[in-house]
């Protein structure tokens, strides 16, 4: 374990390092964040609209409730990238230490966002000018979003940390000074990209929307696809926890660029009333993968509550217990300690993948139903997470993934349990000597 160690810290430890700090990874993380009340808006639309009882189908139907939680829908999920053009730009900007600037560069980048998209269509051989191609404003978009949402801040930081700027007179009110300030930028950045809409409309792609997603789709779509890709996520989240990185901070990036519109699709699929196009999404890291938190600890909580013979692991596994249903895993982490402990280290890092490895077959078999895309705020409890995204099935599921879990963790606690209480036991004798 040793070499092991040793090997980590030259290799793996160092990668880890220099991508939880990416500026660009933790603007796209950060932006994503931002959109959780919208994304969760739009997550109870799609359930109150998509769930799959005749009767109920019937009844919002009928007294039209159904349009306008499609309505609400369509403002929110559908919408999804425009809001995420704003909050990724500003949470980049964050990042370039541009604080004051930050809600003008979110906006500027929301303004290029909608520049780049076509106006005008045909209907019915009737050609309207005045309306806006939206194709590309919910999950489609994302990609240009995400590009935008870092490209622009990047360009907005030359000109403010070249002093190339409109300077204001002292006394002039902050706000004031900020929205001069960003005046020359702005336009340098408006024309930029109006010289890139004229000439993608020049390619067979006809917009950047369609070239960026037209290069991205095939190799993003085949890695989101992949079981395997998912899998060595997973692997490498806990592989870093197990040596003291925070894995969810390198790996949730890549997570959200990846499996977030394959979400997105299936809430709208599901909110139809259609098939869910995607097996894969970001919500099966929290609904069968890290349950519990990282490492899947919510087995190893329970072994330490309710059949810990020393009294440090009984006493940590009352106050972890809680905190492991909603998704914490930290007092776990940090308390047992999981990290470099060579007795958890199997169960710590196969845990959660034995728990994807079977799901991914469960759903394939027909066994567990196709998450719906709901984006689970932090803290959903298990059954309820379940619930939510998959249905009273994924929500049993799950208790299937707990009781593997505690299967898994069970031997190697058991040790590390004994060791514990015979060191206690044997400080007690030394007190009572010394009494």
């Amino acid at each position: 374990m040793d070499k092991i160690q040793e090997l980590m810290q030259r290799t793996l430890l160092p990668v880890a390092d220099r991508l939880s700090g990416s500026k660009i990874l933790r603007a796209i993380s950060g932006g994503f964040s931002m959109l959780l009340p919208v994304i969760m808006v739009g997550a109870i639309a799609s359930l109150l609209a998509g769930f799959n009882v005749e009767a109920y189908q019937t009844f919002i139907a009928s007294n039209g409730l159904k349009d306008i939680f499609n309505f609400v829908n369509t403002y929110s999920t559908n919408m999804l990238a425009v809001y995420a053009a704003f909050a990724i730009g500003k949470s980049m900007a964050d990042e370039l230490e541009l604080e004051k600037q930050a809600p003008i560069v979110g906006i500027t980048t929301l303004f290029v966002f909608l520049l780049v998209k076509p106006t005008g269509a045909t209907q019915d051989g009737v050609t309207i000018a005045n309306v806006i191609d939206i194709t590309y404003f919910g999950s489609a978009g994302l990609f240009t979003a995400m590009i935008l949402g870092v490209v622009v801040p990047l360009i907005y930081n030359v000109f403010v940390k070249h002093n190339i700027t409109i300077k204001m007179p002292d006394g002039v009110p902050p706000f004031i000074e900020r929205s001069f300030a960003g005046i020359i930028p702005v336009v340098f950045i408006a024309f930029v990209f109006v010289v890139v809409r004229q000439l993608c409309g020049l390619t067979e792609f006809g917009t950047l929307d369609g070239l960026i997603y037209g290069i991205l789709k095939a190799p993003l779509g085949a890695l989101s696809e992949s079981p395997l890709t998912f899998a060595l996520f997973c692997f490498l989240c806990n592989l870093l926890w197990f040596f003291g990185i925070h894995g969810g901070m390198v790996v949730m990036p890549f997570l959200s660029m990846l499996y977030m519109q394959p979400a997105l699709e299936n809430m709208e699929a599901f909110a139809a009333g259609a098939a869910m196009p995607n097996i894969l999404t970001n919500t099966w890291w929290f609904t069968f993968v890290q349950v519990g938190g990282s490492g899947g600890i919510i087995g190893l909580t329970i072994l330490m509550t309710f059949f810990a013979k020393s009294a440090r692991y009984k006493q940590l596994g009352r106050i972890a217990l809680i905190p492991s249903l909603c998704g914490i895993s930290e007092p776990v982490v940090f308390g047992v300690p999981l990290m470099l402990n060579v007795l958890m280290f199997i169960p710590m890092i196969f845990g959660p993948l034995l728990s994807f490895i079977l799901s991914y077959v469960a759903t394939i078999a027909g066994i567990v139903p196709v998450l719906n895309g709901v984006q689970l705020s932090t803290g959903t409890p298990i059954i309820m997470a379940g619930f939510l995204t998959g249905g009273w099935v994924a929500a049993l599921w799950q208790l299937v993934i707990v009781a593997l879990q505690f299967v898994l963790y069970f031997p190697f606690f058991k040790m590390m349990d004994k060791q514990a209480y015979e060191e206690e036991l044997a400080a007690e004798g030394e007190t009572a000597k010394e009494a």
